[in-house]
Protein backbone atom coordinates (compact mmCIF):
# COMPACT_ATOMS: atom_id res chain seq x y z
CA UNK A 1 0.00 0.00 0.00
CA UNK A 2 2.91 2.22 0.47
CA UNK A 3 4.43 1.92 -2.74
CA UNK A 4 0.54 2.66 -4.47
CA UNK A 5 0.12 5.72 -2.47
CA UNK A 6 4.33 6.63 -3.18
CA UNK A 7 3.77 6.30 -6.60
CA UNK A 8 0.90 8.64 -6.59
CA UNK A 9 2.19 10.98 -4.92
CA UNK A 10 5.10 11.33 -7.14
CA UNK A 11 5.72 14.02 -9.41
CA UNK A 12 6.58 13.10 -13.33
CA UNK A 13 9.67 14.51 -14.60
CA UNK A 14 9.45 16.45 -18.10
CA UNK A 15 11.52 17.78 -20.46
CA UNK A 16 11.58 20.51 -23.15
CA UNK A 17 12.29 19.17 -26.37
CA UNK A 18 11.65 20.23 -30.55
CA UNK A 19 10.03 18.17 -33.10
CA UNK A 20 13.81 16.48 -35.03
CA UNK A 21 12.24 14.12 -37.47
CA UNK A 22 13.59 13.20 -41.45
CA UNK A 23 11.59 10.46 -41.65
CA UNK A 24 8.62 11.88 -44.32
CA UNK A 25 6.11 14.85 -44.16
CA UNK A 26 4.68 14.32 -40.76
CA UNK A 27 5.36 13.25 -37.72
CA UNK A 28 2.81 11.04 -36.55
CA UNK A 29 1.02 11.75 -32.50
CA UNK A 30 -0.26 8.92 -30.96
CA UNK A 31 -3.00 8.49 -28.56
CA UNK A 32 -1.26 5.88 -27.54
CA UNK A 33 2.84 4.27 -26.95
CA UNK A 34 2.51 2.38 -29.93
CA UNK A 35 -1.25 3.71 -30.78
CA UNK A 36 -3.74 4.87 -33.23
CA UNK A 37 -2.98 7.95 -34.97
CA UNK A 38 -4.65 10.84 -34.07
CA UNK A 39 -2.54 13.75 -35.40
CA UNK A 40 0.02 14.57 -38.16
CA UNK A 41 2.40 17.53 -37.10
CA UNK A 42 4.86 18.41 -40.43
CA UNK A 43 7.82 18.11 -40.32
CA UNK A 44 8.85 21.63 -41.26
CA UNK A 45 6.89 23.26 -38.61
CA UNK A 46 8.65 24.02 -35.45
CA UNK A 47 7.40 24.55 -31.66
CA UNK A 48 8.06 23.48 -28.35
CA UNK A 49 6.79 20.32 -26.65
CA UNK A 50 6.99 19.45 -22.79
CA UNK A 51 6.84 15.55 -22.68
CA UNK A 52 7.20 13.37 -19.46
CA UNK A 53 6.87 9.56 -18.32
CA UNK A 54 8.74 7.56 -21.76
CA UNK A 55 7.67 3.73 -21.82
CA UNK A 56 9.28 1.61 -24.50
CA UNK A 57 10.89 4.47 -26.70
CA UNK A 58 7.11 7.25 -26.37
CA UNK A 59 7.18 10.23 -24.69
CA UNK A 60 3.61 11.47 -23.31
CA UNK A 61 3.12 15.39 -24.73
CA UNK A 62 2.19 17.59 -21.73
CA UNK A 63 -1.39 19.25 -22.18
CA UNK A 64 0.54 22.98 -23.37
CA UNK A 65 2.89 21.67 -25.55
CA UNK A 66 2.23 23.36 -29.07
CA UNK A 67 3.66 23.43 -32.90
CA UNK A 68 3.63 26.16 -35.12
CA UNK A 69 2.66 25.28 -38.99
CA UNK A 70 2.39 28.24 -41.67
CA UNK A 71 0.10 30.05 -40.72
CA UNK A 72 -0.08 29.91 -36.79
CA UNK A 73 -0.47 28.33 -33.36
CA UNK A 74 -1.48 24.55 -33.14
CA UNK A 75 -2.09 22.86 -30.11
CA UNK A 76 -3.13 19.26 -30.24
CA UNK A 77 -6.96 17.60 -30.29
CA UNK A 78 -8.60 14.17 -31.37
CA UNK A 79 -7.62 12.29 -28.24
CA UNK A 80 -9.06 12.00 -24.80
CA UNK A 81 -6.25 9.49 -23.33
CA UNK A 82 -3.41 11.87 -24.30
CA UNK A 83 -0.28 12.04 -27.28
CA UNK A 84 2.37 10.18 -27.64
CA UNK A 85 5.21 10.61 -29.52
CA UNK A 86 8.28 8.66 -30.35
CA UNK A 87 11.88 9.64 -28.85
CA UNK A 88 13.09 9.27 -32.63
CA UNK A 89 11.17 12.07 -33.77
CA UNK A 90 12.20 14.57 -31.19
CA UNK A 91 15.36 16.09 -29.63
CA UNK A 92 16.97 18.86 -27.91
CA UNK A 93 20.41 20.58 -28.26
CA UNK A 94 23.27 20.82 -26.13
CA UNK A 95 23.79 24.54 -24.63
CA UNK A 96 28.17 24.26 -24.63
CA UNK A 97 27.83 27.56 -26.89
CA UNK A 98 31.00 28.06 -25.54
CA UNK A 99 32.84 25.29 -26.95
CA UNK A 100 32.65 23.51 -23.06
CA UNK A 101 33.55 19.95 -23.24
CA UNK A 102 30.39 17.80 -22.03
CA UNK A 103 30.45 14.25 -20.70
CA UNK A 104 27.83 11.89 -21.63
CA UNK A 105 27.89 9.28 -18.16
CA UNK A 106 26.99 5.39 -18.42
CA UNK A 107 24.81 6.75 -15.03
CA UNK A 108 22.72 9.43 -14.09
CA UNK A 109 25.90 10.90 -11.52
CA UNK A 110 28.56 13.53 -11.89
CA UNK A 111 31.00 9.95 -10.55
CA UNK A 112 29.28 8.13 -13.76
CA UNK A 113 31.97 6.65 -16.12
CA UNK A 114 32.27 8.98 -18.82
CA UNK A 115 31.26 6.77 -22.45
CA UNK A 116 31.45 9.94 -24.80
CA UNK A 117 33.22 13.68 -24.82
CA UNK A 118 32.40 16.58 -27.14
CA UNK A 119 33.42 20.37 -27.51
CA UNK A 120 30.61 20.93 -30.50
CA UNK A 121 27.04 21.68 -29.92
CA UNK A 122 25.37 18.61 -30.76
CA UNK A 123 21.25 17.26 -31.36
CA UNK A 124 20.75 14.60 -29.22
CA UNK A 125 17.50 12.29 -28.82
CA UNK A 126 16.56 11.99 -25.57
CA UNK A 127 15.44 8.71 -24.13
CA UNK A 128 14.74 9.30 -20.10
CA UNK A 129 14.67 11.60 -17.31
CA UNK A 130 16.05 10.73 -13.68
CA UNK A 131 16.37 13.49 -11.32
CA UNK A 132 18.25 16.42 -12.99
CA UNK A 133 19.78 14.23 -15.39
CA UNK A 134 18.38 12.85 -18.92
CA UNK A 135 19.50 10.22 -20.85
CA UNK A 136 20.04 10.69 -24.54
CA UNK A 137 21.24 9.23 -27.85
CA UNK A 138 23.59 10.86 -30.23
CA UNK A 139 21.41 11.13 -33.92
CA UNK A 140 23.49 8.43 -35.33
CA UNK A 141 22.67 6.41 -32.41
CA UNK A 142 26.76 5.49 -31.46
CA UNK A 143 26.57 7.02 -28.10
CA UNK A 144 24.16 6.79 -25.20
CA UNK A 145 24.16 8.13 -21.91
CA UNK A 146 23.07 10.40 -19.37
CA UNK A 147 23.86 14.09 -18.99
CA UNK A 148 22.61 16.77 -16.92
CA UNK A 149 19.69 18.67 -18.06
CA UNK A 150 21.24 22.35 -17.09
CA UNK A 151 23.37 21.26 -21.01
CA UNK A 152 20.54 21.30 -23.20
CA UNK A 153 18.08 23.33 -24.63
CA UNK A 154 14.54 22.07 -25.97
CA UNK A 155 13.69 25.14 -28.00
CA UNK A 156 14.95 25.03 -31.79
CA UNK A 157 14.87 28.35 -32.67
CA UNK A 158 16.79 29.76 -29.74
CA UNK A 159 19.67 28.81 -28.03
CA UNK A 160 18.13 28.87 -24.49
CA UNK A 161 20.16 31.72 -22.69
Amino acid sequence: MIFFFAALMAKAQSLEVFFCDSNGKFTNIRNAPSGKVVDKVPTDSYGMLLVEEPVNGWWCICDNSYYQPEGGLYKFSGSRSGYYVHYSCIAVNTRNYGGQTLTLRSTPSAKGKSVYRFGQELTLRPLGVKGDWVKVQTLDGKHTGWIESEWLCGNSVSNCS
